[in-house]
Parts: structure tokens; C-alpha cells; sequence
């Protein structure tokens, strides 16, 4: 069993793991919910900044999910970004689209937020 400073030691690891762009490398902040239009969903070949931090809240969150591939933190929606979002939407029974809607976000982030500052 991981101690709750092993933990936060591997969150602040896994955030600052990136590929260097400054999205990853800025110390973390804390993540609202859903922005924008309630029925947006964010899909394969989605490229945007909320592509980034979806990649960003996935790839810290994989320490406490064993079913995650590697993550991309680059901005584009891919199919190993889908497979960790379906892994998360199933372990937390949600519809499993693997699609990021308004309820997937708020979820992620949630946890995400729980994971960051709640752990330090």
C-alpha cells in the first residue's frame, strides 16, 4: 500500500513528466469544471488546449489507474487517450464512450483535484 506521501511525491512526478511543452511543466493549478457549452464533447482527432489538460489529468491520474496506456500530452484527441478515458468512464460506472462530455470532465476532475492538492 502507497502512503499518502509516496503518493503525492508520484503526482508532482507524473505531472512534470511531459514532453516539455510549458503546459506540462507549469506547477499544477487546480481544474474547474466543464468550460463551455454543456453538450461539447471532446472526441478522437479533437485538437485543442482542453485536449492538453484532459492528457495532463489522465496521465497524473494513471497511478491510481493500473489500466491506462502512456498518455500523450500533446493536444490531439488519439486512441490511446479514448482507451484511458473508456478505462476511467468504466471503473467509475459511467457510460463508457470514451469521449470527455461534461460529466467525464467534472469526474476527472474531481479526482484529478483530490489527487493534486488533497495528497500534499
Amino acid at each position: 500500500m502507497m502512503s499518502d506521501r509516496n503518493k503525492s511525491e508520484e503526482v508532482n512526478a507524473a505531472w512534470s513528466a511531459g514532453e516539455g511543452t510549458s503546459a506540462e511543466k507549469c506547477p499544477p493549478t487546480p481544474i474547474k469544471p466543464f468550460p463551455g457549452v454543456p453538450d461539447y464533447v471532446i472526441s478522437i482527432g479533437s485538437r485543442d488546449e482542453l485536449v492538453n489538460i484532459v492528457q495532463i489529468m489522465l496521465r497524473v491520474l494513471k497511478i491510481y489507474y493500473d489500466t491506462f496506456g502512456n498518455v500523450p500530452i500533446g493536444g490531439v484527441y488519439d486512441i490511446v487517450t479514448s482507451d484511458a478515458v473508456k478505462a476511467f468512464q468504466r471503473a467509475n460506472g459511467m457510460g463508457v464512450t470514451g469521449c470527455v462530455d461534461v460529466y467525464t470532465w467534472n469526474r476527472l476532475a474531481d479526482e484529478y483535484n483530490t489527487a493534486v492538492f488533497e495528497n500534499q
